[in-house]
């Protein structure tokens, strides 16, 4: 009795699939929001700010209500972007704030049901964030997402040419998100 030999056949949607993951770590990032984008608004605060934690993205935000606006202004992961001396907590109802919004948003302005994300929050000399800092944490965040997919569309490649069988497949995934997971809580990724 002969021992068959079994031949395994390419899998083209998994190499498909990582061939994109793999094109996405190569493609450009968007451009950077710049001083020209934005426009500057200066306001007082009708409440104290709000806290608002989303139990889906397990991520905070903050928003503020002001006198002069309807719509409310917001600052998204407000932890990413702060100078590193801009509690947030010592902003009070009353308060006299300089904010910087995207400037193709000023026509929601006006309306109550809209949330205006904001990237500059000065209280007189004290500037609790600016754009740069902005722009870092979303250039990080980036960077974060292109190395994921890299390290998958590689994966992917590796296991749709069946140079790894599927075992190994989910080894070497399970042990790279751990490693992910792991330098995300010890803030290094």
């Amino acid at each position: 009795m002969a021992h068959k030999k079994t031949e395994k056949t390419i899998d083209w949607r998994t190499i498909i699939v990582g061939i994109g993951a793999i094109v996405y770590f190569f493609y450009p990032k968007g451009s950077d929001l710049t001083a020209d984008d934005l426009s500057s608004k200066t306001v007082v605060l009708s409440s104290n700010i709000e806290t608002i934690h989303s139990t889906r993205t397990s991520s905070t935000r903050r928003r503020l209500w002001t006198k002069e606006t309807q719509a409310a202004f917001t600052i998204a992961s407000a932890g990413d972007v702060l100078t590193p001396e801009g509690s947030l907590d010592s902003l009070k109802k009353g308060d006299t704030l300089i904010v910087k919004y995207y400037s193709i948003r000023y026509a929601d302005l006006q309306n109550g049901a809209k949330e205006i994300p904001i990237y500059y929050l000065q209280k007189g000399k004290r500037v609790y964030f600016e754009l740069n800092a902005y722009n870092k944490t979303q250039n990080a965040i980036t960077s974060r997402y292109k190395l994921i997919a890299l390290v998958a569309g590689i994966i992917m490649l590796l296991n749709g040419f069946n140079i790894i069988d599927q075992k190994r497949t989910w080894i070497i995934g399970g042990a790279a998100a751990a490693v992910i997971i792991t330098l995300l809580i010890l803030n290094k990724f």
